[in-house]
């Protein structure tokens, strides 16, 4: 019975209620509880990429690292625990091998799964290990185990004691690089701010926003508008005066790190964002350092000496 999913009851996104005429499938093993709770009326129904407003978002290069480390991780672990599988196995082989009388060691085979319960976790081990003569191991395991088996559980092991050492040394690093950009990965907007930010405080788009204010007021007084703002065209209320602080701690932490500026430029650049800007806006002025002090004192002598040879 052929089920239009996209005509039936809905609920959510996901989810339709089969139609009222469908015969479910006879299962004889339920409980009254199996009954009561598991559900046989709603089925899961996928939403179609056209059909879905969601629009992820790029992962950011800090994610990349942290999500890297997770897959390279993962593939150690597998790698780690498939060898100790097989190591398991072999040795549980070898164990019942050596209670057995010599006739039935003769005797004894082995099949596909290598005496374990997988037909691919101990093969791929062995793959993994010997490469293009794996084959050939296999069937000496299969055919003749009491010879084959103490020798690649020997290698086994051997590659199991390499290996976890080789994880001590990754997880080293797997941790500094976790340290070093954790962080860096929780701001996922980042991304798509730092390019916003440039466009919308350039110059250019500050001074066509006022040009835009000032053509939207120049409409309303041409129209007769009675209540046309005056004054400034853009008016900034900074409730909290220690934003302006953060904001020039920041520029001059930054200029700090230039080593293309040299040292009187970067004193000059710190007094200006200190003392000229606050003094403009009519703001108590930012505290020096004590080199910037130490230069402010200089400039005073010298000014005072020049003053004393002209008078």
């Amino acid at each position: 019975m052929e089920i239009d999913y996209s005509s039936c009851k809905r609920y959510g996104a996901s989810y339709r209620a089969l139609p009222k005429n469908y015969v479910q499938p006879k299962c004889s093993g339920r409980t009254a509880l199996c009954k009561e709770v598991l559900n046989d009326t709603w089925v899961s129904f996928p939403s179609w990429s056209e059909d879905s407003t969601f629009v992820s978002s790029r992962k950011t290069q800090y994610e990349e690292y942290i999500y890297r480390c997770e897959d390279e991780r993962f593939e150690l672990d597998v790698v780690v625990e498939t060898n100790l599988a097989t190591i398991r196995v072999l040795e549980a082989v070898q164990k019942k091998m050596q209670r057995m009388s010599a006739e039935e060691r003769q005797r004894f085979r082995l099949d596909d799964t290598l005496g374990g319960s997988s037909a691919v976790i101990q093969q791929r081990a062995i793959r993994r290990i010997y490469g293009d003569k794996s084959a050939d191991i296999i069937e000496g395991l299969k055919k003749n185990p009491v010879v084959a088996v103490p020798l690649v559980l020997r290698r086994l092991k051997a590659k199991e004691e390499e290996w976890r050492e080789a994880q001590k040394s990754f997880n080293k690093i797997w941790r500094e690089q976790n340290e070093k950009y954790y962080l860096k990965s929780l701001d996922h907007q980042g991304i798509t701010f730092k390019p916003n930010d440039v466009k919308y405080l350039r110059s250019k788009s500050l001074l066509n926003e006022i040009e835009a204010i000032y053509e939207e007021r120049r409409e309303q007084i041409e129209e007769g508008v009675a209540d046309v703002p005056s004054g400034p065209h853009m008016t900034f209320v900074y409730q909290d005066r220690s934003i302006l602080d953060d904001a020039a701690n920041l520029i001059i932490h930054h200029v700090k790190r230039q080593t293309g500026i040299n040292k009187e430029d970067k004193q000059k650049i710190k007094q200006l964002i200190r003392q000229f800007i606050p003094d403009l806006f009519c703001l108590p002025r930012g505290e020096l350092s004590d080199d910037d002090m130490d230069k402010d004192d200089d400039i005073e002598t010298e000014d005072g000496e020049s003053s004393a040879v002209h008078s």
